[in-house]
């Protein structure tokens, strides 16, 4: 989803099979939900870079987290003014 000059979120897969997201926005704090339904079927684990508490004043404040994730999940996206958020999802052994 995207609209010119506020925000982009996108995803593309890799030939290894492994997915990248990624998502900015413009001067405006945005929230954004990602529906994971593209993965097709399996479970998956979900590594993000999001922005942190102090993000709107530090660029360089990050944090990062790991989620279990399929098909069905829909994802949170909280990104300060100026931010952005990136995340890669691999499929899980289990």
């Amino acid at each position: 989803s995207s609209k010119v000059g506020n925000y982009v979120l996108m995803a593309r897969k890799a030939n290894n099979g492994d997915w990248y997201m990624g998502a900015m926005t413009d001067w405006s704090p945005r929230k954004l939900t990602a529906n994971l339904s593209f993965l097709g079927k399996g479970k998956f684990k979900m590594y993000i870079w999001q922005d942190g508490i102090n993000a709107d004043r530090n660029a360089k404040d990050f944090k990062t987290v790991i989620k279990d994730v399929d098909s069905s999940s829909d994802i949170a996206i909280d990104m300060a003014k100026g931010g952005g958020w990136v995340a890669r999802i691999v499929k899980s052994d289990l």
